[in-house]
This record gives structure tokens, sequence and C-alpha cells, in this order.
């Protein structure tokens, strides 16, 4: 190669060496290459003598020292161990539970309690009278009461209106022949009166609440007063529902 090309080359590296700041730090790179390698070869030639010692004595670690636990199993025997737990007749009881003291707080008043379903029994019972329409008996005997709602409707084809008191539940309105409604129950504690509506109800109108909308009514709540207009298709006439009265009873005889 040419000495010009050489002079090129180097010059062209130191520049950009320079250029980027990293002159010095090749300059330093290569003086330690230089240097290291004399300052080994001195260091081995004036190596001092080094003397091992061999200790007279080795302590051995804990860890590699062999461990021995005592063991004491007890007895072994199997009819020692079970000397205590003596042979026992299994129609015996063998356990009795701890006897509880009764505590006496005084007489009980007025324990009777109603509820708003319909036909539910309640008990109410003590020395003293009861209260909610019902009285305990005497010499702490228990007596039921049973709470539910009474509901009275009236209903017309276009004539005079037919009252039905007592609507028992699951009963066909107006008339089992022609089945409009199905008489559910009370809902909203006896707030309203619930009935499910005939599939062959083309539609409903009147001031009633309709689930799940007024053109699809399947279920309708019509409140004490409130009123519906239901069109029957398989006669093509249009009943009226009246709501004249939802009770509230409390009686010792179950809902008939």
């Amino acid at each position: 190669m040419k000495s010009w090309k050489l002079q090129k080359f180097f010059g062209d590296l130191v520049y950009d060496l320079r250029s980027r700041n990293l002159l010095p730090v090749v300059l330093m790179l290569v003086a330690g290459m230089i240097a290291v390698p004399i300052l080994i070869s001195r260091s081995g030639s004036k190596g001092p003598d080094v003397s091992v010692s061999t200790p007279a004595s080795v302590a051995t670690a804990p860890e590699a020292e062999n461990a021995v636990v005592a063991y004491h199993p007890g007895i072994r025997n199997l009819k020692e161990r079970l000397n205590d737990l003596g042979p026992k007749n299994p129609f015996i009881q063998q356990y009795t539970a701890a006897s509880s003291s009764p505590t006496t707080s005084g007489t009980l008043d007025n324990v009777s309690s109603s509820t708003g379903t319909a036909g539910e029994p309640t008990s109410s019972g003590g020395s003293g009278g009861g209260g909610n329409g019902g009285k305990g008996s005497s010499g702490g005997k228990t007596k039921t009461l049973y709470s539910y709602y009474v509901t009275d409707v009236t209903v017309s084809d276009g004539g005079t209106p037919a009252a039905i008191s007592n609507v028992t539940q699951f009963q066909f309105l107006p008339t089992q022949a022609t089945p409009v409604l199905v008489y559910l129950g009370t809902a909203s504690a006896g707030t309203q009166a619930l009935f499910l509506v005939s599939k062959d109800v083309t539609s409903v109108g009147g001031n009633g609440v309709c689930f799940p909308t007024a053109d699809a009514c399947q279920l309708l709540g019509l409140s004490a007063g409130a009123g519906a207009d239901l069109l029957y298709g398989p006669d093509g006439k249009t009943y009226h529902l009246q709501v004249t009265r939802i009770k509230h009873v409390n009686s010792s005889q179950p809902p008939g």
C-alpha cells in the first residue's frame, strides 16, 4: 500500500476520533495495552517465595458431625395403651348433655303477630291477652292465627254488574265458561289485586297496571276502586272488571 494512502487513512481516523471526543480514550487504551504486559513480565521475574503452612489440627464443622436424637416411643404394647378403655354397651347413652336451667322473666303479653301473605298462619301464646285481633289462650297454649286479604269485585259485559265477594285464588272471572281473567291474589301489602289475563283478550283499557306492556297485557294489577275493560275475542264482548274492596282479615280459620 502506498504511503500517502496510509497517511490519509490514519489522518481520517484521528479526525473522526477527535470529532467524537474518543481520541483520549483510544490513547489510554493503547498505552494500557503496551504497559500491562511489561508490568506482568517484571512481576513474574521477581516473584516472592510463598510458603504454605498446613495447620496442625483442623476442627470438624458441626454440620458434618453425626447427630443422635433421643426417641422415647412410650408404651408400645397395644393392650397397655388401651387399658383405660373398657368395653361399653353401644345401646346405652354414654354422654348426657349439660342441663340448662330455664330462666323466667315474667309473663308474656301481646305476643301474637300477623303478616301480609294470604293464608299464612301466625301463632300467639302466653298467659296474657294477644294483640292484632287475636288472644293467647291461658295455660301457655298456642293459638294459630291466619292473616290474609279478601278481594271483592264486580264484572259486567255491558249489562248489570254482577258482584262477586271473597274471590278465591285461581278463580275464573267472570265464569269458568268464560275465563277472561284468573284471580291470583294480592300484592304490595294488599294494595293491589293481581289477575292473569287470558291470551284470547285482544285489548285492555282502564286505569290498571299491565305487565309487560299495555299492548301485550299478561298480568293486570288493580287497586281498590280501579277498573279495566277487556275485549274477549271468542265472543267479541267487552267485559268491565271493577275491584270494589281489598280487606285485611285475621282469623282462626284458614281462607276458604
